[in-house]
């Protein structure tokens, strides 16, 4: 509890005003264990940060690590974000095939939910093949990449893909995916500004305000221009 309060000081201080609690799950199966501790934590956590007198609103999320369990996975609208239709995934990250990927994300379709993939930019595949990246998108896939990537807090393929992902709108969701306070934290406005050139107004706002808002009032994501994305040498 006390590294969660570290992290909604810094949230609070570096302008963020509501956050989606998204721990770990990561075994479909582990559900019903899960289900209850998550919800006590958040709760717990909701109560020290009234006290706390923290203007920051808390949202119920997970973070599902999907493999072939998916396609026995039951009641994961109970983990989705803010109770919506959005729900928030990750694979493993080496030695997926574009198969896998494709049978997994058309999985969470079928079920009735709309995937969003968690730091597309630090998997291995998708940073060898962005051709994959432009079909997930068209397939309605969403993707949320890490502000901590495109401030260069992370390798260069990781910075390269989520640059161009957002560059080209193929990313709806910028976040921090805290970890935290001391490491992988969220202090958002000073990564914003480490942020390279050439991403417009317009597309931070949709993926930092617009589409994050879509998703805890669980509606549609406003439409905004999309195109594909090409690898490149060197940055521009």
């Amino acid at each position: 509890m006390y590294e969660s309060m570290r992290l909604c000081e810094t949230a609070v201080e570096y302008g963020i005003e509501r956050v989606a609690a998204t721990s770990h799950l990561f075994a479909p199966s582990d559900l019903a264990e899960y289900l209850p501790r998550r919800n006590d934590r958040i709760l717990r956590l909701r109560e020290k940060v009234e006290q706390a007198e923290l203007p920051l609103r808390i949202y119920p999320g997970a973070e599902v690590f999907v493999n072939d369990d998916i396609f026995y996975a039951r009641y994961l609208e109970k983990v989705t974000l803010n109770n919506s239709r959005y729900l928030l995934i990750e694979f493993d990250f080496h030695g997926l095939s574009p198969r896998q990927l494709i049978h997994y994300t058309d999985e969470v379709f079928r079920i009735g939910l709309v995937p969003i993939v968690a730091h597309p930019e630090r998997y291995r595949y998708l940073q060898r093949d962005y051709e994959l990246v432009n079909f997930l998108v068209q397939r309605g896939v969403l993707f949320q990449v890490n502000a901590g990537s495109l401030a260069g807090r992370s390798g260069y393929e990781e910075f390269e893909l989520a640059y161009r992902m957002v560059l080209h709108n193929a990313a709806s969701f910028i976040a921090t995916d805290a970890h935290s306070h001391l490491g992988r934290t969220n202090d958002l406005l000073r990564m914003i500004q480490d942020f390279p050139p050439g991403i417009s107004r317009e597309s931070l706002d949709y993926m930092l305000y617009k589409a994050p808002f879509s998703v805890l009032a669980d509606k549609e994501l406003p439409p905004i221009r999309r195109s594909d994305i090409h690898k490149h040498r060197h940055r521009e």
